[in-house]
């Protein structure tokens, strides 16, 4: 057996271990179906790191609904001993009633398609992810006892008659001595936590200084990518926080950063901006520009309303998102498509996916050579990028 057919059946008994040990949705303590919280106790890490792992990857294209849906549906209730959808098929017990099961079964069909829908790499990126991150809590924390499961030492029953500095009955001789007065103590002093979220705000406010100094030579420290920064620094205090106590209010602030950050790389803004979506249709010749920039975002560029004949020649780039160029049925096409990170390429048939692609060619349309000559570049960092005669 080769080291990779080793490698890959060390992962597939990784994921079955996992399966025959998987998480257990408590009763208590959950906010939703449990899903999050259960696999928090299974792996001893803070609930609120898997909450907002689900909430990122809704926000991944919503990947994070069929997988909670999924984890809801497949994971058993504690007390149970199956779960919902296996109990549907008769494999045993699940308190979730089979109406409510065929109802989450139902749901996740909008939610595939809603899903699907986005297509692209950043699924396909996103689910790769979340399998990794499985794989990962499984190798490293499968072994440890689920949180749920750690049962609390036996209550001591108290001997009848016996007084409270006694309750087992060792000293019964002594029972008629005057209770002890108790001894006043000192109030304990509170013990003093990490300073976790000092530390991390601290760090945050040194990236946003050095970011402001930075833009004054690098382009690529726009308030989007600042942000995202800011991101990373606190979500690194909340996981620092979840092992050693602390810095959970930093979630405060990193929830509406996120949904800031979301919105700024998804709303087109009228007027030049480098994040959001451009969708030029460029009518003659002389209105396609020499170049459609993008860093965060989409392009959506139409040539197929230019003339039969001339030339021009354009190029497309973004550092991360969704380029995709639509070239007349009869136009002679010489492309040059690439992802220097990592991506996927389609161009006119000719496709590749993976770290530092590259595809190039003429097309020539259904008609031969003659018409109108197109000369196009498409390059991305990290994205999908796509050529089509349609």
């Amino acid at each position: 057996m080769s080291g990779t057919e080793k490698a890959m059946q060390g992962v597939a008994d990784t994921l079955r271990e996992f399966w025959a040990h998987r998480p257990v949705r408590p009763r208590a303590g959950r906010k939703v179906g449990g899903v999050a919280t259960g696999i928090a106790l299974r792996f001893q890490i803070d609930p609120v790191i898997v909450r907002i792992a689900f909430v990122a990857l809704v926000l991944s294209g919503g990947v994070g609904i069929p997988l909670y849906l999924a984890g809801w549906l497949l994971l058993p209730e504690e007390g149970d001993t199956v779960s919902p959808l296996e109990s549907l098929i008769s494999k045993g017990h699940s308190s979730m009633s089979q109406a409510q099961t065929v109802l989450l079964g139902f749901l996740m069909f909008p939610a595939l398609a809603f899903t699907l829908g986005g297509g692209g790499f950043q699924v396909v990126a996103t689910l790769a992810a979340a399998v990794a991150c499985i794989y990962l809590l499984q190798k490293n924390r499968g072994h440890l006892q689920p949180a749920a499961a750690l049962a609390d030492p036996p209550p001591v029953t108290p001997v009848p008659g016996a007084p409270a500095w006694d309750p087992l009955g060792a000293a019964p001789f002594a029972w008629d001595l005057p209770e002890p007065a108790p001894k006043p103590q000192p109030p304990a002093p509170r013990p003093r936590g990490p300073r976790i979220g000092l530390a991390t705000l601290g760090v945050a406010t040194l990236v946003i200084a050095g970011s402001a100094i930075a833009g004054v030579w690098s382009p690529w420290f726009t308030i989007p990518h600042v942000i995202g920064l800011v991101i990373a620094v606190l979500a690194a205090g909340l996981l620092i926080g979840s092992f050693a106590g602390g810095g959970r209010g930093l979630i405060w602030l990193l929830v509406p950063l996120s949904v800031v950050g979301f919105g700024m790389t998804t709303i087109t803004f009228d007027g030049p901006n480098d994040f959001g979506e451009l969708k030029p249709t460029p009518q003659t010749l002389a209105e396609v520009q020499d170049r459609y920039q993008i860093s965060v975002g989409s392009v959506r560029l139409d040539l197929r309303e230019l003339p039969d004949s001339g030339s021009v020649k354009t190029a497309v780039e973004a550092d991360l998102g969704e380029l995709v160029v639509h070239v007349p049925e009869n136009a002679d096409v010489t492309f040059k498509c690439e992802a220097s990170g990592i991506g996927e390429l389609n161009c006119l048939g000719k496709r590749a996916e993976g770290s530092t692609v590259q595809v190039s060619g003429t097309d020539l349309g259904d008609d031969g050579e003659g018409g109108l000559k197109i000369d196009l570049d498409v390059l991305a960092n990290v994205g999908e990028v796509r050529v089509l005669r349609d």
